[in-house]
């Protein structure tokens, strides 16, 4: 009894794993098939149907009045200067 019960859970096993490496075979092409048709369709609707770039006007960039490194090192020269006691 015990060889009939072993023998049915081997095959159990056996034909779990196939169908389960069947359906990961199947959906991984389908993937790849998938990916390869999106490519190819994407690019014949480009062809036949291209989008219209909109031109943004430019901004002009605006300038700055002060340069801030300068008054940056000028507030650390000073800062260092106070820290030394004025010397």
């Amino acid at each position: 009894m015990t060889e009939a019960v072993t023998q049915n859970l081997a095959l159990g096993l056996t034909i779990t794993f196939i169908g389960m490496a069947v359906v990961l075979v199947f959906l991984t092409l389908m993937i790849f098939a998938m990916n390869i048709t999106s490519n190819f369709i994407v690019k014949v609707l480009n062809k036949h149907f291209p989008e219209a770039v909109k031109e943004e006007p430019k901004k002009a960039k605006k300038k700055q009045t002060s340069n801030n490194d300068e008054e940056v090192a000028l507030a650390i020269a000073l800062a260092h200067h106070k820290a030394l006691g004025g010397r």
